[in-house]
């Protein structure tokens, strides 16, 4: 399954909010009048590290788009970017030659704890290169 920014909730007061971007927009793009199906899974790993990764990604992302030419960057193709330049990828050859790069084929629940706080780390530090920006000032808000 390929990945992409989750859709995280937080309770209050017995609602559920979103505490993401991305369930931010999957909720502005719902019919107000329909039923949603909501699944409710435990998660692995710092759910508040991924949290954190996914919310830097989705106010990167717009800053990086003005600065590049081509097609618009959203948080999920920054994601598949860092993974191409960590190498996190398999690639398969076709018939052709062709080389074609799987970045779903490495992902974060197959990593461990210490491997996923590495390459955020990681990730973090990458991006606060490209803007030219201090760490931290990816993750204030």
């Amino acid at each position: 399954m390929p990945e992409s920014a989750p859709l995280l909730c937080t309770k209050r007061l017995g609602g559920l909010f979103p505490a993401n971007p991305a369930t931010e927009k999957a909720l502005a793009a719902l019919d107000h009048n329909g039923p949603v199906r909501i699944e409710i899974k435990r998660t692995r790993g710092n759910m508040k590290r991924m949290a954190l990764y996914w919310v830097v990604l989705g106010k990167v992302a717009p800053i990086l788009s003005d600065m590049c030419q081509g097609d618009a960057i959203d948080e999920n193709m920054l994601h598949r970017i860092l993974k191409d330049r960590r190498g996190l990828f398999t690639e398969t050859v076709l018939p052709s030659g062709e080389v074609i790069k799987n970045y779903d084929s490495v992902s974060f629940h197959k990593m461990t704890e210490n491997e996923r706080a590495a390459y955020i780390d990681w990730a973090f530090e990458t991006l606060a290169k490209w803007l030219n920006v201090p760490v931290t000032t990816l993750t204030e808000f």
